[in-house]
Order: C-alpha cells, then sequence, then structure tokens
C-alpha cells in the first residue's frame, strides 16, 4: 500500500513522503479541536499511517482505529499494539462513542448513494458534544485530481466539493463549525506551510477540512 502511495506521491516531490501529509494533516487537527479529546476514533484508518503522528500530538488520548480491511487492521494492529481496533463490518458490537472522530480521506471512497448510511452510522460513534473532523481532497485543485486518477486505490472514487460535505454533514445531523482549505504546498515548499491560514478560503488547496460538532 505504502509503496503504490509513495510511487503516486512522485508526481509531487521525489520522495514521495508519505509521512509528511500524515503530520500535516493531524497537526491541523490538533489546531482546530478547542481541546484535547479524551477518546478518538480515526474512522478508516487503512495501516496506521496516520495513527503514528496522532498518538504524537496527543499523547494522553484514548485511541482507536477502524477500517473495513480486516488485512489492514491486522497490518496497524501489529504496528500500534498499545490502541484498539475493530473491523466496520463488526462495529455495531462497539456500544461506546468518542469525544472526536477523524474520518480523513475516506468519504470519497463510498459511492453517492451509501454515504448517508456511513455518515448516520459514524455520527453513532460521536459522542453528544463531541467533535467529528473529515479530510477530503479538493476536486477543484488540478494536481488533486492528477493525483486520484493515477492512484490506483481511487480508481472508483467519487470526489466532493466542499459545499457537497457541508450539506452531507448537515443533513446527517452534524452542526458544522468551521471549514477550510488546505494542503497549499507540497513537502519541498513545508517552510510555506505557515502561510495556509491566509490562504484557506482560498478553494485550490489539495485537500479541504470541515469541523462538525454533535448536538447534544
Amino acid at each position: 500500500y505504502n509503496e503504490l502511495m509513495e510511487k503516486n506521491l512522485r508526481i509531487l516531490a521525489p520522495s514521495g513522503n508519505i509521512s509528511y501529509f500524515a503530520r500535516h494533516k493531524i497537526s491541523i487537527l490538533k489546531k482546530i479541536l478547542p481541546e484535547n479529546p479524551r477518546s478518538l476514533l480515526e474512522y478508516g484508518c487503512g495501516i496506521g499511517n496516520n495513527l503514528f503522528f496522532i498518538s504524537q500530538f496527543f499523547p494522553d488520548t484514548e485511541i482507536w482505529g477502524c477500517d473495513t480491511s480486516e488485512k489492514s487492521i491486522e497490518v496497524a494492529r501489529n504496528q500500534f499494539p498499545d490502541i484498539q481496533f475493530f473491523l466496520i463490518s463488526e462495529g455495531e458490537k462497539l456500544s461506546r462513542q468518542f469525544d472526536c472522530v477523524l474520518v480523513g480521506d475516506v468519504i470519497h471512497h463510498i459511492p453517492s448513494d451509501q454515504r448517508d448510511y456511513y455518515l448516520q452510522r459514524i455520527n453513532e460513534y460521536v459522542r453528544p458534544g463531541g467533535h467529528c473532523v473529515f479530510f477530503e481532497h479538493n476536486p477543484y485543485n488540478p494536481l488533486t485530481r492528477l493525483l486520484v486518477s493515477t492512484c490506483p486505490f481511487d480508481e472508483y472514487a467519487e470526489l466532493l466539493t466542499l459545499g457537497q460535505m457541508r450539506d452531507l454533514l448537515t443533513t446527517n445531523r452534524l452542526k458544522i463549525i468551521d471549514s477550510k482549505y488546505c494542503f497549499f504546498f507540497p513537502e519541498f515548499l513545508k517552510s510555506l506551510d505557515r502561510f495556509e491560514d491566509y490562504l484557506s478560503k482560498i478553494p485550490l488547496g489539495g485537500k479541504y477540512y470541515v469541523l462538525a460538532i454533535k448536538n447534544p
């Protein structure tokens, strides 16, 4: 998985460094959450590329991960024995909720006619008053569209605009607190990341995020 992803990311930089993008994503998560969550679930954690940085940025948080792939969960569990995992297909057996649920680059993999169902399931994992954070690819960014079109894992991806994502969350009873564009610079220009806040309303970032809260 990582070899294919890094090969694809070489379109942006020779190193194709997955870790840079994962770290930047979690640094944004840390910045936008109003407080450190006591518990956090990464919904669609894959093999755990984000989990290493989640553990670094949130050392006192109880961290969980879930995914549709049993093999991915197995790989992630071997890497992070202190983190608890479950299969999404078995998630109904889990009778608990979290202060924060992170859904990073997942929704575009879900067919549009199934998104309401999965949003309802995600909503069930958020405690009343808890936060849900979504990251998605920005279809207005030409480099993002190129990366998606050449990535084998995105063969059937259906990208959402920020407006479509906001509508989807509002329809599924999540109150939107904030949404911005991000990932304006590749790794070799990471020194410019500090300027992202000034650019965040311009729809040219490689991704966007939406911070939402579950109404009590």
